[in-house]
């Protein structure tokens, strides 16, 4: 089946680069910029590996090199999404070669105890700010319910007493075992020609080899799910809104026909303004300020994940109505009009997000550090265009009430009987 023409699937090339790097290009001239998105993953053990992998990150903005690429008018930007530690670089296509320079000497990083001390200091700030939001809690929260010892990358933000203990040579020593070609990929999109992007490329980052220590299988424990299913109530007083957290158990993308049908489901039931959830407990009831629901994955589990912040007084009327809403959505399904309507509203989305360089990119990256390759944007839409209702109501049937875990965060929130 063709893709739908409102959707085209970009040329995309691939390159194996220095040492083992994955480099994904794609030419778009929409202006006369380059955006490029180093992921590399990381090793995460335990909530400490978490504080010095946040300390080695932001010792990178200020290396004598990012300085020098924003003096151009390039734009720097480190972030971390789960277990990949992902470097962004947007300048003006003529800067190319600086680009490729920029990132061989951001790999090739030195950690001096002044850097580190630095370092430090801004990450266990923004790690204090972090941890005092209260929506950082119900996620920890809900993890914690959700598997029976949470993987260190699905907390938001490490301790700041971790943070504040982390030393040079323990940053140097995750450099060298984190901070490798082989297992990392490099998205390249913008105004570039194929051939001369990879030579720039090749020739800047030719001198970043595999570090000796470097892990070259993922040898992070996979989390292990908690037995069983329930929802508890945690009492935080003062709060103004109650959190609601839930989660369950959906497909794995690697079944892409009946990943597609989960997309699919989640939209419906809390993926847009109009789903289901925003409709009862937003606009209908005037309960929530924000519902969302959607489908994530953590390492090789992937997860319906339903988030509410509902006023502290319509908590219990809110999980009653959650409680009906997922009930009718497991056993009848979506209507063959949402479903239609959903896989419109995806097709839109995607060609919006592949018709921009940033859109483009971003795109690109989050199915490659999902595990899925590139050539797997055309493989997903092709399956989401044809799904059949049959197809959509039997994802559906996975979240029925009975199959969440999760938790309700708030003063004093209450639960109504049909979740006790």
């Amino acid at each position: 089946m063709m893709l739908p023409t409102a959707v085209r699937m970009p040329d995309l090339a691939t390159h194996r680069g220095p040492h083992g790097l994955t480099i994904t290009a794609s030419a778009l001239a929409t202006v006369p910029m380059v955006q490029a998105h180093l992921a590399i993953p990381l090793v995460l053990r335990n909530r400490f590996d978490l504080a010095v992998c946040d300390v080695l990150a932001a010792c990178w903005p200020d290396l004598p090199a990012c300085s020098y690429f924003e003096q151009f008018g390039g734009t720097v930007a480190i972030s971390r999404k789960r277990q990949w530690l992902i470097l962004s670089l947007t300048c003006t296509a003529d800067l190319l070669p600086l680009l490729a320079d920029t990132l061989a000497a951001v790999v090739g990083a030195q950690y001096t105890d002044d850097r580190v001390r630095i370092a430090s200091s801004k990450a266990s700030q923004q790690a204090s700010l972090v941890t005092a939001q209260p929506a950082v809690d119900s996620v920890r929260r809900l993890w914690g319910e959700f598997y029976e010892q949470p993987p260190p990358f699905a907390d938001p933000s490490p301790d700041p007493d971790d943070v504040a203990e982390v030393s040079a040579g323990q940053v140097a020593a995750a450099h060298s075992e984190c901070i490798s070609p082989g297992r990392s990929q490099l998205v390249v999109v913008g105004d570039i020609d194929g051939e001369r992007t990879f030579d720039h490329l090749e020739r800047g980052l030719s001198a970043w080899i595999e570090p000796p220590l470097a892990v070259r299988e993922d040898t992070t424990s996979r989390p292990v799910r908690a037995g069983g299913h329930r929802i508890v109530t945690h009492h935080r007083p003062g709060w103004q809104q109650s959190h609601i957290r839930l989660a369950a158990e959906s497909v794995s993308r690697t079944n892409r026909s009946a990943f597609a049908a989960a997309q699919i489901a989640s939209l419906i039931l809390g993926g847009t303004f109009s789903s289901r959830i925003n409709a009862v407990l937003r606009e209908e009831h005037g309960l929530a300020y924000r519902t969302v629901a959607s489908v994530t994955d953590h390492l090789d589990n992937d997860v319906l994940v339903i988030e509410a912040d509902v006023s502290s007084s319509g908590t219990a009327e809110a999980m009653s109505h959650l409680a009906r809403l997922l009930e009718e959505f497991a056993a009848a399904g979506p209507t063959d009009r949402e479903r239609e309507a959903a896989i419109g509203y995806i097709t839109g989305k995607h060609a919006l997000s592949l018709g921009s360089q940033a859109g483009r990119a971003a795109c690109v990256l989050s199915y490659l550090t999902s595990g899925i390759p590139a050539s797997g944007i055309a493989d997903i839409l092709e399956r989401t265009a044809r799904l059949t209702l049959a197809e959509v109501r039997a994802s559906a049937a996975l979240y029925g009430p009975d199959r969440m875990s999760g938790v309700v965060c708030g003063n004093a929130a209450e639960l109504p009987d049909r979740w006790l």
